[in-house]
């Protein structure tokens, strides 16, 4: 039987599990992290995954690396503020759900090409997930990957993994950053009619771009909420 773990790239698992540590207190402030030879052991992975997977840490603030002395944890930044955009944020409640509504392969229209810096008609995955509390729509997103042909899609997958490691997964490139713009928009007609809700009402559109390297953008979300039914809170990360 598949498991989550066989849709999970090794480096994020190596990621998830260091960051459940520092989160539960079992590593705090100022630990020492095993080196990249004890870490590669352990998990039985190469140096480089091993790095892929401290770097996925260090670019959310949870640990810093220095050279010649190692990776350690972070200590909290307070002012700094934490905006959680994964599935896990949003499933805070048994009455909290998403859905995959589908996935398929399109033609890339104007702005999603010009987006991702791909010629219009180009392909791209897109996936249709909708956002459900009490049963009732609340918001409906979707991601966009460039399309490498013979590449697998994985449902599961899908469903399991946030929207960077999706990305990763799909083009084999390790995410180097993720931008997340936020705007208020009047609800367009198609997503009024999901959503169950009249055109024009205002809504929150969350904007989410994955880059590789050198700023190469390889995946695009876009998440348009109910604007009275749907809110977004951020918070300082806490460590222990």
């Amino acid at each position: 039987m598949k498991t989550r773990e066989s849709f999970i790239p090794a480096y994020f698992q190596l990621a998830e599990d260091i960051r459940e540590q520092i989160l539960s207190g079992r590593l705090k402030p100022g630990d020492a992290l095993p080196t990249e030879s004890q870490l590669g052991v352990q998990y039985g992975i190469s140096k480089m995954t091993v790095r892929n997977g401290l770097k996925l840490l260090a670019d959310e603030g949870l640990i810093e690396s220095f050279r010649g002395k190692g990776s350690f944890v972070s200590s909290p930044k307070l002012n700094e503020l934490i905006l959680e955009l994964s599935d896990s944020s949003f499933k805070i409640s048994e009455n909290n759900a998403v859905k995959l509504l589908g996935v398929d392969i399109v033609s890339a229209d104007e702005e999603v090409a010009s987006t991702l810096q791909l010629k219009p008609g180009s392909k791209v995955l897109r996936f249709r997930r909708l956002y459900e509390v009490n049963d009732e729509p609340v918001a409906i997103e979707l991601r966009y990957i460039i399309y490498y042909r013979g590449q697998p899609v994985i449902e599961q997958e899908i469903h399991y993994a946030a929207f960077p490691e999706v990305v990763a997964s799909h083009t084999g490139i390790v995410s180097e950053r993720n931008q997340v713009t936020i705007s208020s928009v009047a609800l367009p007609s198609k997503e009024a009619e999901i959503l169950r809700a009249n055109v024009g009402i205002p809504a929150l559109k969350i904007e989410q771009l994955v880059y590789g390297g050198k700023d190469v953008p390889l995946g695009l979300s876009v998440m348009t909420c109910h604007g009275e039914k749907y809110r977004l809170v951020a918070s300082t990360k806490k460590f222990f």
